[in-house]
């Protein structure tokens, strides 16, 4: 039927796409009326489009980065993305991404849900920024063991209550510490019943929250104490260039055995792959190999950055 434009193809092509953009018909209706499938229907609307007859145009608000997010789905596979403006001031790059994160739940966060929440400075910001129109039955969840008393507003217990309240939702934890000192009592705090039921509802979260780490001083664990300069040296030998979870992973994104895999508690890498939304919350430029590594491993499929860690990410030819 196409194998050359004459008119009447023409003419069939602007009569179609009259009638269903101009005059609401559904293709069916179409189909019916001149006597086409609707498959039919569906093929010369798209020709319509090749000939120029119809031209679809997006109109997006000015000065957003609707084409960053569109571009980083496509990259990465992604089932979503927000980028944030690059922070000002005072503003702290933390809370921009916490302002992102916030407004992506606000969207996405429907009765029933279970959001799980891992441990990071830009997840400690949400409750500033978080709200709901209306109370949400939903349950806010720990995926991982809590921090210290003394984990600069890392400690997720308040967290997570202040989100559930904010939400009007409940709070479930996770009673025990992210780490221990040997693998015995690991293995011996995941045997107890309490806490591996915890795990188990940890991984039936429909969504999971979580930032990434450097591996610096800068680490989280190392700023709580929790591991040694000697041992922070000993995952950089390794190849480690970041972590999720407590579980760290090559530039490549592959993921790197360590003396910490038998003692943390939390749930894994392999178990965040399997939450419906798995958002990575990370951004700056400490952040970013650590960023385009995680996205190599699959371990996110959404991503909420800021807009130069964006365009960084979409600059690399992997």
């Amino acid at each position: 039927m196409f194998n050359q434009i004459d008119q009447t193809e023409y003419r069939l092509c602007v009569r179609v796409a009259r009638l269903y953009y101009e005059s609401g018909f559904t293709q069916n209706e179409i189909g019916e009326k001149l006597g086409y499938s609707r498959v039919t229907i569906h093929r010369i609307l798209n020709r319509a489009i090749e000939l120029g007859i119809v031209e679809i145009k997006i109109n997006a608000p000015q000065n957003q980065n609707f084409d960053l997010e569109q571009d980083l789905i496509v990259k990465f596979n992604l089932r979503d993305a927000v980028v944030v403006g690059d922070p000002e001031g005072d503003d702290s790059i933390y809370l921009s991404l916490a302002r992102g994160t916030a407004d992506w739940l606000k969207r996405s966060l429907k009765s029933g849900m279970r959001v799980g929440l891992g441990l990071g400075r830009t997840i400690s910001h949400l409750p500033m920024v978080f709200s709901t129109d209306n109370s949400i039955d939903c349950t806010f969840i720990e995926i991982v063991g809590g921090a210290s008393d003394h984990s600069g507003g890392f400690a997720k217990y308040n967290i997570t209550s202040k989100m559930a309240e904010i939400a009007g939702g409940k709070a479930e934890f996770l009673y025990a510490p992210n780490l221990v000192s040997n693998a015995e009592i690991q293995k011996a705090l995941l045997n107890e019943p309490s806490i591996s039921a915890a795990l188990d509802r940890a991984r039936n979260s429909d969504i999971v929250i979580q930032s990434i780490g450097t591996v610096d001083n800068t680490a989280i664990l190392y700023v709580e104490k929790k591991i040694t300069l000697d041992e922070l040296k000993n995952l950089q030998n390794s190849g480690a260039v970041g972590d999720a979870l407590g579980h760290y992973f090559d530039q490549n994104g592959k993921i790197i055995s360590t003396f910490l895999d038998n003692r943390i508690i939390g749930i894994d890498l392999a178990d965040l792959k399997k939450i419906p939304w798995s958002v990575l919350v990370a951004g700056g430029e400490e952040k970013k190999t650590v960023i385009q590594a995680a996205m190599k491993g699959n371990f996110f499929n959404v991503l909420i950055t800021n807009a130069d860690t964006a365009k960084h990410l979409l600059s690399r030819n992997e």
